[in-house]
């Protein structure tokens, strides 16, 4: 069977021999359909540089013996140091270039989806749209902050934001003051799978670190405990075999043992087979799980991904199931490259997806001497997102530069 698009049950669409889709048929998609974003780590890149296999290192490094427990808080130091501390650049993104443009890329493409639930024509569907990420970086929060978009985290309460799964079931409405007409406030739901650098444990609950404090004290035992950790400095270092290896005599010192204690309460999914650092956060990330896999079963939805690879496990069964039991849900990926497609596309074999209804968007053969136009997310905004909008408004950038000259300094300090 060969791939195809269905619009609607039963009306099948061939993809385009290029890139995989039009414009056209984007822009009916996106119209007509529940709307549901995956993104992962390769989203946020450049700024989150890649780390190497860290989960597959952290899964094999769980023996108890001295070596392999140092060896582990070096790569659990390394992840921290790489995924959690840059966090702190993003609150005040106009001090660092590689922040600053991360944001802008992410609140233009925020933008656009406030811009498309604005301007949907459809009354039969609800002008939200739902954003799963398995990211715990908080540029998805800046940007929406930045840009004042009403947004649904999850949280309730003003003085200590408290996560209430609940609150996603809230819809928002503005009404006027003399009719008294009602109309749907465009709202962007956002579900952070994996946890946030910003959430803090507490007890059963977990509370919003607006300010990072967590993250600070963890730094704080990070850098003491940094002269005894096994240094790493480049991905191919995240080796369990090497890392035993160098690891080799060697015993962990009080300050590793402290930083291991503090790295333990955030409220992350450990990149590894065994994850949960508690059961409250174990407990989110299933219910989070749930929904996600409610979204992709309701009729005509959509569900676009970008940056993820698919290596979570459950993520990628999720999504092969629904795809399967679901023929009016459409799954449209966009891959970074021709090879990242190749090594996704294999994840989806045809006997598992019989309603051709998962499309892979990849970039077009590039001409002779030519670069490949690679599928970043500034791309997937300029080349398709910003396309679907039936009226053309100008692009945020300098409404952007504005807010990060203004503002974004002062988020860290809020």
């Amino acid at each position: 069977m060969s791939s195809q698009l269905r619009i609607g049950p039963g009306v099948p669409v061939e993809k385009e021999a290029t890139t995989g889709i039009s414009i056209d048929r984007l822009r009916t998609i996106i119209q007509d359909s529940h709307l549901n974003f995956l993104i992962g780590a390769g989203t946020s890149a450049p700024f989150f540089e890649p780390l190497g296999d860290v989960e597959k290192a952290l899964t094999a490094l769980r023996t108890a013996d001295e070596e392999t427990r140092l060896a582990r808080a070096s790569v659990q130091g390394y992840f921290f140091h790489k995924v959690l501390v840059p966090n702190a650049k993003l609150l005040n993104a106009r001090t660092d270039a590689g922040a600053q443009s991360l944001i802008k890329t992410y609140a233009r493409f925020m933008a656009v989806l406030n811009r498309v639930l604005l301007r949907r024509r459809s009354t039969l569907l609800g002008k939200q749209v739902n954003l799963f990420t398995t990211n715990v970086d908080m540029a998805s929060e800046v940007a929406l902050e930045l840009l004042e978009i009403d947004t649904n985290d999850g949280f309730s309460g003003k003085i200590r934001p408290r996560l209430d799964l609940g609150e996603y079931s809230t819809l928002r409405y503005r009404q006027g003051g003399r009719f008294e007409y009602r109309s749907e406030i465009p709202t962007v739901n956002l579900f952070k799978i994996h946890g946030s650098a910003a959430w803090r444990g507490e007890g059963d609950d977990i509370y919003f670190d607006h300010q990072l404090k967590l993250v600070q004290g963890v730094q704080a035992a990070y850098e003491a405990a940094r002269p005894s950790l096994i240094r790493i400095t480049r991905p191919a270092q995240v080796d369990a075999v090497r890392l035993r290896r160098r690891a080799a005599g060697k015993v962990r010192s009080d300050e590793v043992k402290d930083f291991v204690k503090a790295y333990s309460r955030l409220q992350i999914v450990n990149p590894e087979k065994t994850k949960f650092a508690s059961t409250v956060l174990n407990k989110t990330y299933y219910e989070l799980l749930r929904r996600f896999a409610n979204e992709l079963e309701k009729e005509n939805s959509a569900l676009f991904v970008h940056g993820f690879s698919f290596r979570d496990e459950h993520l990628l069964d999720l999504v092969t199931r629904a795809a399967a039991t679901n023929p009016t849900l459409q799954v449209i990926v966009f891959c970074y490259d021709r090879d990242s497609y190749k090594e996704i596309k294999q994840l989806f074999p045809m006997e598992r997806v019989k309603n051709g209804n998962i499309l892979f968007v990849r970039p077009a053969e590039p001409e002779k001497g030519e670069d490949e136009r690679k599928l970043s997310l500034g791309t997937v905004v300029e080349d398709f997102l910003e396309q679907v909008l039936i009226e053309k408004t100008p692009s945020p950038d300098h409404i952007i530069e504005l807010k990060l000259d203004s503002a974004a300094g002062d988020l860290a300090s809020v």
